[in-house]
């Protein structure tokens, strides 16, 4: 499937290396058009991206059961804890399966099919993706922890941590995507990630609450909508992703890029 009126731009996939230009802050990104774009490509994917995020749904599942056996919570007295732990422990071991479906959005959102091999290729990484994913669950249970030795057990406590769980998810948004297409090591996926995220930080909020109404308002319909809407949502992130950074440029080899775009 086409994306409608291919000749405009914003309809098409940056084909240019942004990567420098987006660690200086200069690449714009505009909610309307990463919206509209993680839309248009959608359909085209849907079938191969669904079956990843059914494998992802099953696995997410799996996980939830083992962390819910290993830190229970007691629904009358919940440990905070124990709710955490549970929520990390998910995270991290979901995060293989959950690259895999990011990485299908990757694709789709520079015009490049996805396939059955996504599941190789994201997994080939799959070291990295845990690293990644283990020092941002750690960094975001270091605080928490802190948060709640300074403030106890309350609603201050629980609203800054609620609110460095989505810094950091927003911080570490570009990691993975910067591991799978650019093979690029963890500490420097990191740091890029950081660097670029932070210069795009209310924008990207603001994409994700356009994004979070339009998946309320799917859920609507017996849930239905969802067919469309949560695939999208990885497209999201293949769209921010390549508005940002683009694709390499073939004729230069990613180790001999310029110095500040290896950091």
């Amino acid at each position: 499937m086409q994306d409608s009126k291919p000749n405009e731009p914003q309809k098409q996939s940056t084909q240019t290396d942004n990567f420098a230009a987006a660690l200086r802050g200069e690449v714009p990104l505009a909610v309307g058009d990463v919206i509209q774009r993680s839309w248009d490509i959608t359909l085209r994917a849907l079938p191969m991206m669904l079956l990843g995020v059914a494998v992802l749904i099953i696995m997410n599942g799996v996980v939830a059961g083992i962390a819910e056996s290993v830190f229970p919570v007691d629904p009358e007295q919940p440990d905070p804890r124990n709710s955490m732990l549970q929520s990390i422990l998910s995270v991290i071991f979901v995060a293989p399966f959950t690259a895999v479906v990011t990485l299908m959005g990757l694709k789709n959102a520079r015009d490049a099919k996805p396939g059955l091999e996504c599941f190789a290729e994201a997994l080939r990484y799959l070291p990295q993706v845990l690293a990644i994913t283990f020092i941002m669950s750690f960094a975001v249970m270091l605080l928490a922890a802190l948060f709640f030795l300074i403030f106890g057990v309350g609603a201050v406590a629980l609203a800054l941590v609620v609110v460095t769980a989505i810094y950091f998810q927003f911080a570490f948004l570009l990691a993975i995507p910067l591991v799978l297409e650019r093979g690029l090591k963890v500490t420097r996926a990191i740091l890029a990630s950081f660097l670029v995220m932070n210069k795009k930080m209310f924008t990207v909020l603001g994409i994700y609450v356009v994004l979070f109404v339009i998946i309320f308002i799917s859920a609507l319909p017996l849930f239905l909508g969802l067919i469309f809407t949560f695939p999208m949502s990885f497209n999201v992130v293949g769209v921010i992703y390549n508005r940002l950074i683009g694709v390499p440029n073939d004729s230069i080899e990613i180790e001999n890029q310029p110095e500040e775009a290896q950091l």
